[in-house]
């Protein structure tokens, strides 16, 4: 299958876009008149795409399906494929993306996805019963004023770090 390089990262993470993205064709196969005004997102934010309405929250179940560990940037880029593919379909869709330059490339299959994902995981998890803490890492970085708290399963809590980040981006 042909298909376009969502993530630009490669490896497992392009795996898991190209799972959600094979999850969400599947899904949209016979849902002609799903309703994409459904989705919230912020002008010039990553990683933040809500679902508000009964579609878009179906979809977005389907696109986890078994899915763990992604991230709103996959989310939200993965939406916007199948939102055009959706809209425009599959074909002008490769069209598109390689009219931007974009890589094009061949799935060998859905199983191939699995294993490389599946086997990310397991790395990740031996990992982390070692003692790695990721957060750790991260938090040196970060000035205490600029941590943001968010619940990812609390759609206020959600809207509530978009209102933050988009303060945060008018401030400058």
């Amino acid at each position: 299958m042909k298909t376009v390089d969502i993530s630009g990262f490669g490896s497992s993470y392009e795996a898991a876009c190209q799972k959600m993205l094979l999850n969400g064709i599947r899904f949209l196969k016979d849902k002609p008149t799903f309703d994409w005004s459904g989705y919230k997102s912020y002008q010039n934010i990553t990683g933040i795409c809500i679902a508000e309405n009964k579609d878009a929250k179906a979809l977005d179940k389907a696109i986890y399906g078994e899915l763990e560990d992604t991230t709103g940037a996959m989310h939200q880029a993965v939406v916007s494929h199948l939102a055009y593919i959706h809209k425009n379909g599959y074909d002008a869709w490769l069209k598109q993306a390689e009219g931007h330059g974009m890589r094009i490339y061949e799935i060998s299959s859905e199983e191939a996805l699995d294993k490389e994902i599946l086997s990310a995981q397991t790395e990740w998890q031996r990992k982390l019963d070692g003692g790695y803490d990721p957060m750790e890492e991260v938090l040196k970085s970060i000035p205490k004023e600029n941590i943001i708290h968010v619940d990812p399963t609390d759609p206020e809590s959600i809207n509530q770090l978009a209102d933050r980040i988009a303060e945060i981006v008018k401030e400058g």
